[in-house]
């Protein structure tokens, strides 16, 4: 019995030595790879959203910053995506100004202006189209009922639309363009907050006159006329003209669209 013992012990001494010996000279590589494998820490369902939140704000803030940048060009998906929104969410008050083919056009001229001037041209022109509506709407029933109001209650279709901007917006594409024809661009800055100032005072002395004009006259041969007669000008519209023309061309100052 004490022969069995002695001899399982000096077998086990055998074994375990030379094994211990081999596993001391492997490599670090190759204890390593005898190493147990470590945990992997698997993300959480709120680290994913957190991370995936915080992508999608930096991909809106870099696009309002785009859109709404000071100065420059706006890229014209991301203008005519803003406009189209805009228009939509609007279209309720729009389309008690404007006919359905007037909106579209609106809305075109409205990405081509983002586009080329970003906020500031763009909001220069929307005052444009309120200030020219309101002042339309100024005695519409009494305009109405002389003959001599705006077609269509007063809403713009696309000749409208294009025969007040058109000059504007080539005027605001060209500023795009650095000495354009050996122009430099705030010339063309100037002539765009120019057309559309112009264009608003004609609106005014038209509509003011035609509301509250007593004395009118054609300036060709001073004859004495009835309000809304072509060509026919009074003393109340052209000190309104004066009005809605420094209107505008104060906002396009003040917001430094042009020095």
């Amino acid at each position: 019995m004490r022969w069995r013992i002695l001899f399982s012990i000096a077998l086990g001494h055998l074994i375990h030595n030379p094994v211990s010996g081999f596993i001391n000279k492997l490599p670090s590589q190759a204890s390593l790879l005898l190493a147990p494998e470590p945990i992997k820490k698997v993300p959480t369902f709120s680290t994913i959203c957190s991370a995936q939140h915080g992508t999608a704000n930096g991909v809106l803030t870099s696009m309002a910053s785009t859109l709404f940048r000071s100065s420059g060009p706006v890229p014209l998906f991301q203008s005519f995506g803003l406009n189209a929104f805009l228009f939509t969410t609007l279209s309720p008050k729009l389309l008690t100004m404007l006919t359905p083919a007037g909106f579209l056009h609106s809305c075109a001229l409205g990405t081509f202006l983002w586009n080329a001037l970003g906020y500031k041209g763009w909001s220069l022109c929307v005052l444009y189209l309120f200030l020219g509506q309101l002042v339309t709407k100024i005695r519409f029933a009494e305009k109405e009922k002389a003959g001599i109001s705006e077609k269509r209650g007063g809403r713009r279709g696309p000749e409208n639309v294009w025969g007040s901007a058109l000059t504007a917006v080539i005027c605001a594409k060209a500023s795009v363009k650095q000495n354009f024809l050996g122009v430099p661009s705030r010339f063309y800055l100037l002539a765009y907050v120019a057309s559309l100032s112009t264009k608003l005072a004609d609106t005014f002395a038209s509509e003011i006159g035609k509301g509250y004009g007593k004395t009118t006259f054609l300036i060709t041969t001073f004859e004495r006329v009835k309000p809304g007669t072509e060509g026919a000008v009074s003393a109340e519209g052209t000190a309104a003209s004066v009005v809605g023309g420094l209107l505008l061309a104060m906002y396009g100052y003040g917001i430094g669209l042009i020095t």
